[in-house]
């Protein structure tokens, strides 16, 4: 620092002025008014976008199915955006008070059986009806606390969701109380791990769910406010009545709307994933069949499935062909064609050896649910045996070790492959499709008890 001429020596250590940071330049109060403006716009820019595309998914898919007559858009000069969510709700709470009624009921029967008798659709359904239910009950407390457990090892501490109390042959079989808790990813909350958790590890929060979901979407950086807690219910008034309160007009509504989407989303859900499933499959088989070997080409309409049907009757054929002994020698060519070309045949024998492990009559793979430890001593997931452990991966490991795989909620297609000590894990009497309902619904669908476990001895 140059002292000015005449200062006594240290006097500028003490002006107050001279710790002051320097005034920015015109590029550094430009930066600043940019990133004021990015925390003034963005939050709201990002909140309309979102609630925008949700109007817009929603009109998008329910407008075209107004009659022309009825549309407001026919006689206005602008379309009138969220008609179609206005719609929805509307038809939700009659749909609501008709399934209230005797003849609701009675039809809900009828249709339920009907989805009972097709093999596929009534899996689907039943475990997306039994979810809504757990979740819409007016007593459940699913996805509505937020808690803190240590994971994935003592001492660390992650932030959960709890589910449920935890019962069945899980909750038998565990030497604990344990409750079902969902660990979700980062920023996705919406795939995770199901978890089973014992009671007195597990620590209440008091912020909301919502509260808990920021905080896991950011990373950690949007932290709830101190004493910010939850609202809690008000204590009862003295010498209030105790009897059941009549339902104001409003919460009427909300009974039906509730009721309205238990009828229809289950039903909504299945549909659209079979509607998914044949609509794949005919984008990409229907246009190789030939006009003139197709029954459809005339029809004024398009029927689905009509790709579904080929493929079923083209497998069915090709397997009575490889039967044959004109089969097996095709087969047998085709494999050493294929054995030839330097990568496809890496790809093509590990494809095969999959499939035939998966598909062989004798296989075990996905055939027993599991229940282990995860990702330490006490805490319990959920897994599906897929194979022995043989060559160099056994030889490598102190203890006999089986293939599990654990799937992740609520989408139990991506997961982690586990080698598990045979003798610690415990097999269960669910079913592999009971399991995975386990999973997906985040333990909130619970299969029955069938009796004591058996060890999961390799065949």
């Amino acid at each position: 620092m140059v002292r000015n001429a005449g200062t006594p020596d240290g006097l500028e250590e003490h002006d107050p002025y001279a710790k002051l940071p320097p005034r920015p330049g015109l590029i550094g109060r430009l930066r600043n008014y940019f990133l004021a403006g990015v925390l003034v716009a963005a939050p709201v820019g990002i909140t309309l976008w979102i609630a925008w595309g949700v109007v817009d998914f929603f009109d998008q898919r329910i407008k075209p199915l107004i009659p022309a007559a009825w549309d407001p858009d026919n006689y206005l000069h602008v379309s009138v955006p969220g008609l179609g969510l206005l719609l929805l709700f509307v038809f939700l709470i009659l749909v609501g008070m008709f399934a209230a009624g005797l003849v609701g009921r009675a039809i809900m029967r009828q249709f339920e059986s009907i989805l009972a008798a097709v093999p596929v659709v009534r899996s689907i359904y039943g475990a997306v009806k039994q979810i809504f239910e757990t979740v819409f009950a007016q007593n459940s407390q699913a996805f509505r606390k937020v808690v803190l457990i240590q994971y994935p090892y003592e001492g660390c501490w992650s932030i959960a969701f709890l589910t449920a109390d935890t019962r069945g042959e899980v909750q038998r079989v565990t030497s604990e109380d344990v409750v079902s808790v969902f660990m979700p990813a980062v920023p996705n909350p919406t795939t995770g791990f199901l978890l089973f958790v014992p009671r007195h590890e597990v620590l209440d929060l008091d912020m909301t769910v919502e509260q808990g979901l920021k905080l896991v979407v950011s990373g950690g950086i949007v932290t709830p406010k101190p004493g910010a807690t939850p609202a809690t219910m008000p204590p009862p008034v003295a010498g209030a009545t105790t009897g059941r309160p009549r339902l104001s007009f409003s919460a009427r509504l909300r009974n039906y709307l509730i009721a309205g989407i238990l009828v229809t989303a289950p039903a909504a859900i299945t549909f659209w994933l079979a509607w998914q499933v044949i609509s794949f499959v005919d984008s990409r088989v229907t246009p190789l069949i030939p006009a003139a070997w197709n029954p459809l080409s005339d029809l004024p309409i398009v029927v689905p499935g009509l790709g579904l049907v080929v493929v079923f009757v083209v497998l069915v054929l090709i397997g009575m062909l490889a039967a044959g002994l004109i089969g097996r020698w095709l087969i047998r060519t085709g494999n050493w064609l294929l054995s030839r070309v330097p990568v496809v045949r890496s790809l093509y024998g590990a494809i095969r050896q999959i499939f035939e492990a998966v598909l062989a009559s004798r296989s075990e793979s996905f055939r027993d649910c599991v229940l282990f430890s995860y990702p330490r001593r006490g805490v319990w997931a959920i897994g599906l045996v897929t194979g022995r452990t043989e060559g160099q991966l056994q030889e490598l490991t102190p203890k006999r070790v089986i293939n599990v795989f654990l799937p992740t909620t609520p989408n139990p297609t991506s997961g982690f492959l586990m080698l598990v000590p045979e003798d610690e894990v415990i097999r269960l009497s669910m079913t592999v499709e009971e399991g995975l309902k386990m999973v997906v619904s985040g333990g909130l669908v619970v299969p029955p008890d069938r009796g004591e476990p058996q060890p999961a001895a390799a065949e």
